[in-house]
């Protein structure tokens, strides 16, 4: 006979006793035990639990793990109770696995716990209702005989590549420890299943190529008295796939049997469906299988390997497995901190399985060449069409930048019915973005699977962002010509370069023949005006794309000064010329304003037996800022002299000079305009050594 036809045969013959066994076998789901029940069935559980922990205080597993009922059942009679028990860790965090199981039996007071080895254990379980137990405890499977394959090679974790999630356990499964109901699954079920678990559902797909056997997803989620499931024949080993628990309705409705499965095809969500703890995926890959009592199917597990899996050979573990189980099959090693088996970090893994059906997508806005932003607003409108044989769930643009390609934008969720998303650009956020940019579409599917540079195109961006804004505030005026004018500034995500600041006199026309300019750290700069006079300022940023903040709306200011028209001379008056020249004493200052334009102060001081000077004049207010001249005993021949830089702004000055003998010290106004009152300054000599060069004091 031909084998295709054999093949078909075969699965087409599997396909009907899968049916006819779903139809026929419609068992009455155990009765869930009442709330009262419940508080009595585990109050008498913790009594006996209590009992063993106290004599066996030492033992590690206690330390780890604590027991919490996940179920209870009651038998049709009353007399007898099935517990399902989960295991919390020390973080708190119910370990996602086949429960544990303890019985309990009725007497006429209380409920007495009976555990794996107790005298009676083997009597109730042979009299419960096989609905009440897993596929394990069930005759059934006297039909499937132990597993004599060789190891098989080239499966793949059960999820799309580049995703991780947690393995929860393997061999776990048939560790003796009676006190918490273990082993949920013996070993010659589960030496090489293994449970996957996540925060939530998360999506499954074929760990290898096969064709669908049989599926369910009518099962509610969460429901306990019914599994969700689908099994895929691996024609290419001639053994069957069996992924047990998933979620309701997720199953794709066109994986009927007899259809064809490649690697890497979604074939349905995990959840909690039937004997579970909390949501996972059962995987394991079976010689034969038969269907439990409730109609999902189950067999003998037989040696698997994937090829994604780069530690033991191929063989995932947990790192609480390796350091505190048996070791099996040489499998040493996990993924993780073995100093710290239970840590939630540990035991994940990333999947290598490519998947079979990527989805595809295009931008359908921005067109190619469009110019977006415009400075007014960063926000860029986005369209894109995608397509996939699940749905697309996740869309991002990329962009090109700095060499390159990054996501620009957060991702987005949630597409239309129709798989089209519609969504805004914050370009400004992505960068100080100006001129072309090239731009494409990623996406992702329900099962993670991940395209991106899909539709490249460039744009024109012409400025992301919005321009700086800056604001000139209230002046700090003084009684005197000279004023220092404060602004704040913002940038709008883009750093700022510069200030420019215009100043006109009066009425005039606002000019860049009268505009100065600034760094952009500055915050202050000082102005000196004439005596009398009425000036106003203007501001704006300048970005370091070089787009510039507009001018204040209108003709007007932002702020105006008028400066006073005279000023009152200090006590020391008049000291203008070297004859009127005031002595002072050496190392103390002497304090002056300058009242007057030009006002100059003169000085004088008796050398003694020093060679070297040291001249002083400090600012005190007004933005005081004098040159200093040092003159020698005649009051004409020039020693030295230094300018204050700037407008408040000290200066120092180091002479070499006659001994004993008269120096002439003249202060003057640094720039022209400066007067006023309160334009003071500090005048201190002080004998010393040193260089007759100027040392610049601010």
């Amino acid at each position: 006979m031909n084998p295709e036809r054999v093949k078909v045969w075969r699965i087409a013959a599997l396909s009907l006793l899968a049916l006819t066994l779903l139809v026929s076998a419609a068992p009455t789901p155990p009765g869930i035990a009442s709330d009262t029940d419940k508080q009595a069935l585990w109050e008498a559980y913790q009594a006996r639990y209590d009992r063993f922990a106290s004599v066996n205080n030492d033992d590690p597993i206690i330390n780890l793990f604590e027991p919490v009922l996940d179920e209870a059942f009651i038998s049709p009679d009353g007399k007898s109770a099935v517990l399902w028990l989960a295991l919390r860790d020390y973080s708190g965090r119910i370990l996602a696995t086949e429960p544990g199981i303890v019985l309990a039996i009725r007497n006429d007071v209380s409920w007495q716990v009976l555990l794996r080895g107790d005298p009676g254990w083997d009597e109730v379980l042979s009299q419960l209702p096989e609905g009440y137990l897993p596929a394990e405890f069930q005759s059934a499977n006297a039909q499937a005989p132990a597993p004599s394959l060789q190891t098989i090679w080239g499966y793949y974790l059960p999820y799309v590549a580049g995703t991780a999630h947690k393995l929860e356990g393997s061999v776990l499964h048939f560790h003796n420890y009676p006190p918490l109901g273990y082993p949920s699954c013996a070993q010659e079920f589960c030496q090489y299943a293994y449970d996957f678990t996540d925060v939530g559902h998360f999506p499954l797909v074929a760990a290898r190529a096969g064709t669908v056997v049989s599926s369910r997803d009518s099962c509610a989620d969460g429901n306990t008295s019914c599994t969700n499931y689908i099994v895929l024949y691996d024609t290419a080993s001639g053994v069957y796939q069996i992924y047990l628990h998933l979620a309701y309705a997720t199953v794709p409705n066109h994986l009927v049997p007899g259809v064809t499965v490649d690697r890497g095809a979604y074939i349905g969500d995990t959840d909690d469906t039937g004997y579970s703890t909390s949501e996972h995926v059962h995987f394991m890959v079976v010689p034969s299988f038969w269907y439990a009592s409730d109609g999902y199917p189950w067999g003998r597990s037989v040696d698997v390997r994937f090829t994604d899996v780069a530690i033991n050979n191929g063989i995932p573990r947990t790192c609480y497995e390796v350091t505190n189980l048996p070791i099996y099959d040489g499998a040493t090693q996990c993924i993780g901190n073995r100093a710290d088996p239970l840590n939630p970090n540990n035991d994940w893994f990333v999947s290598g399985n490519v998947g079979a059906n990527p989805p595809t997508g295009q931008l359908t806005r921005p067109v190619p060449g469009a110019v977006v932003a415009t400075g007014s607003t960063p926000l860029m409108d986005v369209t894109a069409s995608t397509q996939d044989d699940v749905r697309v769930k996740t869309a991002v643009l990329q962009g090109l930048i700095g060499g390159s390609w990054r996501e620009i934008a957060p991702r987005v969720s949630n597409p239309s019915s129709t798989g089209v998303f519609d969504w805004d650009v914050n370009l400004c956020q992505a960068g100080p973005l100006n001129g072309p940019l090239e731009v494409a579409l990623k996406i992702w599917d329900h099962e993670g699977n991940v395209v991106g540079l899909l539709s490249r195109r460039t744009i024109q961006v012409d400025h992301a962002c919005p321009p700086p804004v800056s604001q000139m505030t209230t002046p700090t005026t003084y009684d005197g010509t000279a004023f220092k004018l404060n602004w704040t500034a913002t940038e709008s995500g883009v750093a700022i370069s510069s200030f420019q600041i215009q100043w006109r006199s009066g009425p005039e026309a606002w000019s860049t023949a009268r505009q100065m300019t600034y760094p952009a750290g500055a915050r202050a700069m000082w102005f000196v005006g004439v005596p009398g006079g009425s000036y106003g300022f203007r501001m704006r940023a300048i970005d370091a794309n070089g787009q510039a903040e507009a001018w204040p709306a209108g003709d007007v200011a932002e702020v105006t000064v008028t400066t006073p028209a005279t000023c009152v001379e200090d006590a020391a008056e008049q000291d203008d010329s070297a004859a009127t020249a005031v002595f002072i004493s050496l190392g103390v200052e002497h304090q002056r304003d300058i009242c007057g334009l030009g006002d100059a102060d003169w000085f004088k001081f008796w050398t003694g037996d020093h060679d070297r000077y040291f001249i002083f004049a400090r600012t005190i207010n007004g933005g005081a800022a004098v040159r200093v001249s040092v003159y020698a005993a005649d009051g004409s021949t020039l020693l030295g002299s230094a300018t204050a830089p700037a407008v408040n702004s000290s200066t120092s000055l180091g002479v070499m000079v006659p001994k004993n003998e008269i120096i002439y010290v003249k202060a003057e106004p640094a720039f022209a305009n400066l007067t006023g009152t309160d334009v003071l300054y500090g005048m201190r000599v002080s004998p010393g050594y040193g260089y007759s060069l100027p040392i610049i004091l601010k």
